[in-house]
């Protein structure tokens, strides 16, 4: 199959597994607040939302000198209008048919993201010399095995963002040999995944590795591609709050103790005893919203990087870009986000990595395995698939701090009760989507090439 018919083969087949299950109402405060904004762009032509009815009973926003705003970042929603605002002529808006606009906005938006991230995902690993049945698995798993697809059918940045971080990894290791264009590239697509989640800055290591050594103009390129996005960013914060820190990490906008989340916000800046870290460290690898145990083939893809040095001088680079900027991203969620009041299936936050975390699969597919760890990847990515479609039943349902299982788990039963029919097909799914991904694991063992 040509590369060209296979990345689009990718990229449509995880649009439409989106199309599947995205949802078509609002779940909580997080894409409440976004499509609130959506809302008041295309009604009032602002992205103050005081205007706007979708606004009442959220806690995720700020009030500046008298008006309130979204304390989410801008992009995602101007994109969600954007959607809008062409669904418009067909009879569809957030105010007259509020489920068909909700379902159009989030797939049009967040779903075309996750298909462009699944398309990298497979072209990450050809770029890597792995063999196009190594590249279709890592992309079925990426899609399908991880948190990337409980988050991608609701209205939330961490997939698009993530998206956009794999795609700007990929650029920059294509500029390793040379192109200027991939260069500007990568500066694009990691601006971008900034400008949808400001968390995505830790990506700066990916940029600090992958272009070490480099020549000047690759620099130049990538940061004279970057620099109108990032300005709009610090532009929008300066125009709204008068500071260019966003809002969320903006402890002056905070202060209103009418709004919702005031309780809550005066806890996102608080010093920690050093065992509440350590055991912050470990709930957010392994315990109760860790990565490990709601995406479980991530272990493997950990293993992966180990691996991939050993492939060539890219793996070897690509390892230590994405090994620097995950520890990087563990720090600052635990020294300077607040990892205690959170109501999500999973740590969400997560996702901004998962994308190019599913890199680390390439090596472990590709390399010679024993019947135990055939068998062992097999129940992981089984026990993946699973975990990732029952997260995409409620991802923001819940009470803060429940913990996730509960949450699909209560959710589903709820669901059965109101819509059996709807709850057999959900569960027809999930049997499909474990079968594919065992399917997206190569039977026959090639070695670490990819052969």
């Amino acid at each position: 199959m040509s590369e060209r018919r296979a990345v689009l083969l990718v990229a449509a087949a995880a649009f439409v597994l989106c199309a599947l299950l995205t949802k078509s109402h609002i779940l909580g405060w997080n894409d409440g607040s976004r499509f609130a904004t959506v809302d008041a762009l295309t009604t009032n032509r602002t992205v103050a939302i005081d205007g706007s009815p979708l606004a009442a009973g959220l806690g995720d926003k700020i009030r500046v000198r008298g008006r309130t705003y979204s304390d989410k970042a801008p992009l995602l929603p101007l994109l969600g209008a954007g959607v809008a605002s062409a669904v418009a002529p067909l009879g569809v808006g957030l105010r007259t048919t509020p489920m068909a606009a909700v379902y159009l906005i989030t797939l049009l938006s967040v779903g075309i993201f996750f298909a462009l991230g699944c398309a990298y995902a497979y072209a990450f690993q050809r770029l890597l010399g792995f063999s196009q049945r190594v590249a279709f698995g890592v992309a079925g798993l990426t899609g399908t095995a991880t948190l990337a697809l409980s988050y991608a059918v609701v209205f939330s940045n961490h997939v698009p963002s993530g998206a956009s971080a794999l795609a700007g990894c990929y650029h920059l290791v294509r500029a390793r040999r040379g192109s200027d264009l991939d260069a500007a590239l990568g500066g694009f697509f990691l601006a971008l995944a900034v400008a949808f989640d400001v968390a995505a800055v830790v990506f700066a290591a990916v940029v600090v590795v992958l272009l070490w050594a480099a020549p000047l103009r690759h620099w130049s390129f990538a940061l004279a591609a970057a620099f109108p996005i990032v300005a709009g960013e610090v532009g929008y914060n300066l125009e709204i709050t008068g500071s260019p820190i966003p809002p969320t990490f903006n402890g002056e906008v905070w202060t209103d103790a009418s709004l919702p989340l005031h309780a809550l916000s005066a806890e996102r800046v608080h010093p920690y005893a050093p065992a509440e870290y350590a055991g912050s460290v470990f709930n957010l690898i392994a315990g109760k919203r860790g990565l490990f145990l709601f995406s479980p083939v991530m272990a493997a893809a950990a293993y992966g990087f180990v691996l991939l040095p050993r492939a060539n001088l890219l793996g070897a680079r690509t390892a230590w870009a994405v090994g620097a900027t995950a520890l990087v991203y563990l720090l600052t969620i635990v020294l300077l986000q607040n990892f205690i009041n959170s109501a999500s299936f999973g740590e969400r936050r997560w996702v901004d990595l998962t994308f190019v975390f599913g890199i680390g699969l390439g090596p472990v597919l590709a390399a010679q395995r024993s019947a135990s760890a055939d068998l062992a990847l097999r129940v992981l990515a089984a026990l993946s698939v699973a975990i990732a479609a029952a997260g995409t039943v409620a991802p923001f349902g819940g009470k803060i701090d429940d913990w996730g299982f509960t949450i699909a788990i209560t959710e589903f039963a709820g669901l059965a009760e109101r819509a059996p029919v709807q709850a057999a097909l959900d569960v027809a799914l999930l049997c499909a989507l474990v079968a594919l991904g065992q399917r997206f694991i190569p039977a026959r063992r090639g070695s670490l090439s990819g052969a």
